[in-house]
């Protein structure tokens, strides 16, 4: 019997600047976003897939995907075939996240599947 390495790991993520307070608030409390990375937190799914299982227009898909790529929550793969068309798929990187909000303290509590910026980021 074999033991199983993950590279999953659970980190806490206290934020005390306002700025990226605010920031991280609004990613993490917009639904668009909630419902797309959960969309693609088990299987990697291209943008039509998700706009398909989500009902969400493509267009905001894509803005989403772009905005969740910047912040490095998401993981992009795939390639640019001969006649110009892109086929690509995108995993969520957290599968799951808390957010917990007091007088005195801002934090993230996120569970990922390997590394991602927001997550390294110095939020202090």
């Amino acid at each position: 019997m074999g033991i199983v390495v993950s590279d999953d790991s659970l980190r806490e993520i206290v934020i005390d600047q306002d700025e990226k307070k605010q920031k991280a608030l609004e990613m993490f409390s917009d639904n668009y976003t909630r419902v797309i990375l959960s969309a693609m937190i088990e299987q990697p799914k291209s943008a039509l897939q998700i706009a398909g299982k989500t009902k969400i227009p493509l267009t905001t898909v894509y803005r989403k995907l772009h905005h969740m790529l910047e912040e490095n929550l998401i993981k992009i793969s795939g390639q640019i075939a001969e006649n110009g068309k892109k086929n690509f798929l995108y995993k969520s990187k957290l599968i799951s996240f808390q957010v917990t909000f007091t007088k005195d303290r801002f934090a993230v509590l996120v569970n990922t599947s390997g590394t991602c910026n927001f997550c390294l980021k110095n939020h202090t």
